[in-house]
């Protein structure tokens, strides 16, 4: 893989993760009738939301007024800001949705109360009717007209503003996997499909594939996540110059050797091996840098070799994310086997359009020209935010099926700690860390692509050129327990339209200055932008993690920031696959009492084979791993009560059809 083909596809970046790059003018808040769009009844909604320990109430106030600028005029919404610190957010959320409940059984008990005495006066009247009794007819009070969706005005003509109720939940925040999991199940989020298929189906075009999968229980989408760089990926680093060397030696020495493995005399158990020139376009696995690393030992005494042990990241997910360790995990064997990539780019057009694409029209300040919104309905989004345009692609949504295994005893894993004894062995791992700025024959990163390409530009020669090839080994995951910590969801309690709430939550990911100020406060109060065009923060009193504020690429950089920081995290997300688990989620209740107790004892016993297995030296009275494997690994297992804990899950990863 060339080095180049990592940044030189940047043309082709998804529509789904592009961003906007137009900012909405702010309205005048007033709320004059004027400003109104027709036909929209005024409404109050609360967002809750997570801040950092130094965020005070003053400044929510402030960013909620500055808010409140486009949604009052724009889509006739006030918004009410609640921020919650971390030690307080979840218990605050569970309070609301108690309350919710305890006010939904005292309805039900009034309901109840009045359906027993509607059937009591019934039953009463029908004694009376037959025993020749008759009673005037009771007139029945007149209620009040109904309130129209036009009857919001005050008499000075501007908007009545309706206050938020007492333990209002609309729009909230949800922080992790393991809370948007209990939500759903319980059936406390409101369903989104029918308005991401009308009016907020530009969702679909600002987001990663992935993460809006990560939104979806069962057959419902039931929240929005935030749009961000998804997982890190797991490179190769070879050192060039050295691989140069290697690959002339070794085509020499397979030359030389040739001659002498013709020898007629020679025994076939004398015979050289010929050395395995290393192809880094064909370089997948460790196993492939085996010849080279020990050359260079050889040759190249002064060079850092590799740090070990090697990690088997690609082959395996873990069942229980809390328990990394655990022997139940989802087997995908060979490199990628059963994980596509979620977006599969077309081959770019080889022919220049042939007409130019036309600007839209905009005003003397750089306004994008619309209708006029006071008569055509709103929108949701905005009306000076660009729309991303579609490139050629293929997007692979479903994600591999489960398929579930004992890592221990699995091939592609023992061939790992096989490996890792053999390098262990022969002294091509470094038995300490290596000093920065020492040249190395090869070593493993893990991270993002802008973490890959800093490497890079880091490490060069005298000739100014990269010293290290870098080789994907492992894909960045898509995993619920990554993408469900930042997304917005809708109460069940809320009593404001869905619709309108999806509003909302479309602004949060399509709108550069909405997003802008939901993250970074107030300019000039909080932030400045300094001459560089970034944002520096004036104090703390403002601060919200990014993850927690919608669509992370369609924010302004900080100062120290990579200028290219968005469009480098959208070509890392354009190698992505997807988790097995993406979409499902193992209930534990389900789980017969055995199978609960089976689960602490093959954690203990996965713990104890790791530790055995990462010493690189079998206990006496095995020849090989393998033998360990077959004699003492499996049969422990069985004896913890593995099958029965294996079979119950699968039940749950491939449920029965009807």
């Amino acid at each position: 893989m060339k080095k180049t083909k990592l940044i030189s596809h940047i043309c082709i970046f998804m529509v789904f993760c592009m961003l906007s790059s137009m900012f909405l003018a702010s309205c005048n808040s007033g709320g004059s009738i004027e400003d109104l769009p027709q036909n929209r009844k005024a409404v109050t909604l609360n967002i809750h939301f997570l801040v950092e320990d130094s965020t005070t109430p003053e400044a929510i106030a402030a960013v909620q007024k500055e808010l409140n600028y486009i949604t009052e005029s724009r889509y006739t919404t006030r918004l009410n800001l609640i921020g919650l610190k971390r030690s307080e957010y979840e218990a605050e959320i569970a309070r609301l949705f108690e309350a919710y409940d305890e006010e939904q059984e005292r309805l039900a008990e009034e309901k109840a109360v009045q359906a027993s005495l509607d059937k009591a006066s019934k039953e009463q009247a029908r004694k009376d009717k037959a025993a020749g009794l008759t009673q005037a007819p009771t007139k029945r009070a007149t209620e009040p007209p109904a309130t129209t969706e036009l009857d919001i005005y005050g008499t000075d003509g501007r908007i009545k503003w309706p206050d938020a109720k007492n333990d209002q939940l609309d729009i909230f925040l949800i922080t992790s996997s393991d809370m948007y999991y209990e939500l759903a199940k319980d059936e406390r989020l409101e369903g989104m499909d029918d308005d991401l298929t009308t009016k907020a189906k530009v969702l679909k075009e600002y987001i990663h594939p992935s993460i809006m999968m990560a939104g979806q229980f069962g057959d419902k989408t039931l929240a929005i996540p935030t749009n961000k760089i998804i997982g890190t990926a797991t490179y190769i680093a070879v050192n060039k110059r050295l691989v140069e060397e290697y690959n002339i030696y070794a085509e020499k020495y397979n030359l030389d050797i040739k001659e002498i493995n013709a020898d007629p005399d020679l025994d076939e158990e004398d015979q050289l091996t010929p050395l395995s020139k290393l192809d880094l376009t064909k370089l997948k696995e460790y196993s492939h840098l085996t010849d080279y690393l020990e050359w260079a030992k050889e040759v190249h005494p002064d060079v850092a070799r590799i740090e070990g042990p090697f990690v088997s990241l690609k082959n395996y997910e873990p069942v229980f994310p809390d328990m990394p360790d655990f022997a139940l995990v989802s087997s995908l064997g060979a490199v990628g086997a059963g994980r596509p990539l979620v977006y599969t780019p077309q081959q770019e057009p080889t022919e220049a359009p042939t007409k130019a694409p036309t600007e839209p029209p905009t005003d003397d300040n750089g306004e994008l020209l619309t209708e006029d919104p006071d008569t055509i309905p709103p929108t949701t989004i905005p009306v000076t935010t660009y729309k991303p345009q579609p490139i050629p692609a293929v997007t692979n949504l479903a994600p591999a099926n489960i398929s579930l295994a004992n890592k221990y005893t699995h091939t592609a894993y023992v061939n790992i700690i096989s490996l890792n004894q053999e390098y262990t062995e022969k002294g091509l791992f470094e038995t300490s860390p290596v000093p920065a700025g020492k040249e190395r024959a090869a070593f493993i990163l893990t991270g993002t692509l802008e973490d890959m390409l800093a490497n890079q530009a880091a490490e060069k020669d005298a000739n100014g050129e990269p010293i290290y090839e870098y080789i994907l080994y492992a894909n960045p995951i898509a995993t619920k327990e990554d993408l469900q910590d930042g997304m917005y969801a809708i109460s069940v309690s809320s009593q404001i339209p869905t619709a309108r709430c999806m509003e909302i939550i479309t602004l949060l990911n399509t709108n550069k200055q909405f997003k802008n100020t939901f993250q970074y406060g107030i300019l000039g109060t909080h932030y400045f932008y300094n001459d560089n065009g970034r944002i520096e923060y004036i104090n703390n009193d403002y601060m919200i993690n990014m993850n927690y504020t919608g669509n992370r690429f369609i924010a302004d950089l900080m100062e120290g920031d990579n200028p290219n920081k968005w469009e480098i995290a959208k070509e890392h997300n354009l190698s992505v696959v997807n988790s097995v688990f993406l979409t499902f989620y193992l209930d534990k209740t389900k789980l017969t009492p055995v199978a609960e107790e089976v689960i602490p004892e093959i954690d203990a016993l996965s713990q104890k084979i790791k530790q055995i297995y990462s010493n690189w030296r079998l206990p006496d009275g095995y020849e090989d791993i393998d033998d360990y494997v077959a004699g003492y690994v499996t049969p422990e297992f069985d004896a913890a009560g593995w099958s029965d804990l294996l079979a119950e899950i699968k039940a749950q990863t491939n449920p029965p059809t009807d």
